[in-house]
């Protein structure tokens, strides 16, 4: 008997077992030789060459399940390596990766710092920190180690492309356009580095090379490139392009979803879910707040998961006090997330991040609701089998659109977006505290700057001439943005004193106080109004909008559509242009439509939340009943 084993203490290792398994690992069986590595040393003390072949073992097979996308068999094979030797940074790096694949931002940032504090100088890990950082919110850390990375790798492209990341999401935007050029003159044609840097020219509205860049997003993302389609929605990128890009960005998340047992048609009362970061000062939870007290509760139990910041706002405020239970899951991973929800009994979970800033789809992909619903914050389509329904309109998403979503379509019967009507509209300061002309014509257009293309600039421009007491009235943009549209403001003719730029406004009350001041609000083209759209209608100024093929286009003329104008949602830029001269020289009349928006702002179709929401309830019922009755997801119209 093995004298060790005999006083207690560790036996020696099987070293026949151990050469079957080394012969094994060499002919690439990895799962028998994993095993007979483990018969072979359970209970014995390993050598550091037995201890680094099950290491490298261990982690031979973590990096396959990586490749497969199997990320929890991943993480766990690369713990077992950890075992066998717990200060090596290449797995730690390993572990860090695979927790940032698997969307735990904070524990993979934990991991990697533990690898840099073993391997300082190694770009791999601090270009991964750096990633893990920009998740986290921590920009200015996320620069700074991408700037480490960049100086010991100057010829990788992915530092480059990690720094004008990070330098993007900081409104350093000349920087950021320099870094994604970098990693194009190493890399020509790398297509994230591609979208990265128009991104950040139409972030600075920089239209140099406008169409060819068009021409590039297109090609990007009809070739199904992994590259993600919200970073395309503001250009001229077809319908059928944005579908191809979000079905390829759906693909490298992994999916790993639980069979849900078909329910029983029951008369109780279900359990729906919202999902997101923005129950903050934010739109989204501005748009919402009263439809999450509104739902009947008869029929529903109303639960909020968070992962966003405790701003302790009065929006947030608001979503706690209207949902039933509100569940903080910004620790817990994707998968800890989806199994919270399950234990919840969720019957239908309702996403509103879709993959904007920071979204957590990885949720979703685990399938923790029997019925998942993308709805409001997205306008357009996740291309996941794991979303079942998008929630629209027939204005917004009409059917010839529906080729362009994997989404069943669950259409309201008047525009889909909600209102909190608990925001009142206070008076307006006057004009000039808003650095506008006391008299004139003001022509507002509060959109994102990122919004605008050089197509609806050039028809502002001949508005501002054939309108000479008129202004161009814009939100606050970054510095690069001002520059770049008084610039061209001036390449067309116009003065530069005839562009005002609106300081950020510190809350919504302050925004709606001063958008009275304007007299009628324009639209982009490509991705146009949505949540300024209604804050626009609420106070009483009406729009003028030209609707495209795509969702995030149409959405201003279905709240005009729903308003009772649908005279002001045109078919071309040149109608656009003829309706803005219309009400222009027709103040009088203008005026009359502004003053029946506010007589209609409580009794009026578009901000009659108490019915809006019973359409939305329905809608919701209708969903789950497909669902009971063991029926695919398909197409519908609410009744109303």
């Amino acid at each position: 008997m093995n004298k060790n084993r005999q006083s207690g203490g560790p036996s020696a290792p099987d070293m026949r077992k151990l050469s079957d398994a080394l012969a094994l690992a060499q002919k690439g069986d990895l799962g028998r030789a994993v095993t007979l590595f483990e018969q072979a040393t359970r209970g014995a003390g390993l050598t550091p060459q037995i201890a680094g072949f099950g290491r490298d073992l261990h982690a031979a097979v973590g990096n396959a399940a990586f490749g497969r996308q199997r990320y929890d068999d991943a993480l766990s094979a690369f713990e077992r390596a950890r075992l066998c030797d717990p200060h090596h940074p290449g797995i730690l790096l390993n572990i860090g990766n695979t927790l940032f694949r698997m969307a735990a931002y904070d524990r993979a940032a934990g991991m990697l710092e533990q690898a840099r504090s073993l391997h300082p100088a190694s770009p791999d890990t601090l270009l991964s920190l750096s990633a893990a950082l920009f998740q986290l919110g921590r920009l200015a850390e996320a620069e700074r180690l991408a700037r480490q990375a960049a100086a010991l790798a100057p010829n990788a492209p992915a530092v480059w492309f990690n720094l004008g990341t990070a330098l993007k999401g900081q409104d350093k935007l000349a920087a950021a356009a320099e870094a994604y050029r970098r990693a194009l003159r190493i890399a020509p044609g790398n297509p994230t580095a591609t979208v990265g840097l128009i991104q950040t020219k139409q972030r600075s509205c920089d239209w140099s090379s406008f169409d060819d860049d068009a021409v590039a997003l297109d090609s990007i993302a009809s070739q199904g490139v992994p590259v993600q389609a919200s970073m395309m929605l503001s250009h001229r990128v077809s319908a059928r392009s944005l579908l191809a890009a979000a079905r390829a960005h759906a693909q490298t998340i992994r999916s790993k979803p639980v069979r849900l047992k078909t329910k029983p048609g029951r008369t109780g009362v279900a359990t729906i879910a919202y999902l997101s970061n923005d129950f903050r000062q934010h739109p989204v939870a501005q748009l919402l707040a009263e439809v999450l007290a509104l739902h009947d509760r008869s029929r529903f139990r109303v639960l909020a998961y968070s992962y966003g910041p405790d701003d302790d706002s009065v929006e947030r405020r608001r979503i706690r006090q209207g949902v039933d239970r509100f569940i903080d899951i910004d620790s817990l991973t994707a998968e800890e997330a989806a199994e919270t929800m399950r234990r919840d009994g969720v019957d239908i979970l309702i996403d509103l991040k879709g993959y904007t800033g920071h979204p957590r789809p990885h949720i979703l992909a685990a399938r923790p609701a029997p019925v998942q619903v993308q709805f409001l914050g997205y306008p357009g389509t996740m291309g996941a089998p794991w979303i079942d329904y998008i929630v629209a309109d027939p204005v917004s998403l009409p059917p010839e659109l529906e080729s362009g979503f994997t989404e069943a379509v669950a259409r309201m019967p008047r525009c889909f977006l909600p209102r909190d009507r608990r925001h009142g509209v206070p008076p307006p300061p006057p004009r000039p505290a808003c650095g506008l002309p006391a008299d004139g014509f003001v022509l507002a257009c509060f959109n994102n700057a990122y919004k605008i293309t050089p197509e609806i600039w050039a028809v502002w421009m001949a508005l501002l001439h054939k309108i000479p007491d008129a202004v161009l009235w814009l939100a606050h943009a970054t510095a690069e943005a001002e520059r770049n549209l008084l610039q061209a403001a001036q390449s067309a003719g116009i003065a530069a004193d005839r562009v005002v730029f609106a300081p950020w406004a510190p809350t919504l009350n302050d925004h709606l106080s001063r958008l009275q001041n304007a007299d009628l609000m324009l639209d982009t083209l490509h991705y146009g109004a949505h949540t300024t759209a209604s804050d626009a209608l609420w106070v009483g100024l009406p729009l003028v909008t030209c609707p495209g093929r795509t969702l995030q286009s149409r959405i201003a003329a279905s709240l005009l559509h729903t308003a009772g104008l649908p005279d002001f949602a045109t078919e071309s830029l040149p109608q656009y242009e003829s309706a803005v001269l219309h009400w222009a020289n027709n103040r009088a009349g203008l005026d009359a439509v502004r003053k029946r928006l506010r007589a209609e702002r409580n009794g009026g179709p578009l901000f009659g939340m108490n019915a809006y929401t019973r359409l939305l309830d329905q809608a919701l019922l209708t969903m789950l009943e497909r669902q009971r009755q063991g029926k695919p997801p398909t197409t519908f119209t609410v009744a109303g």
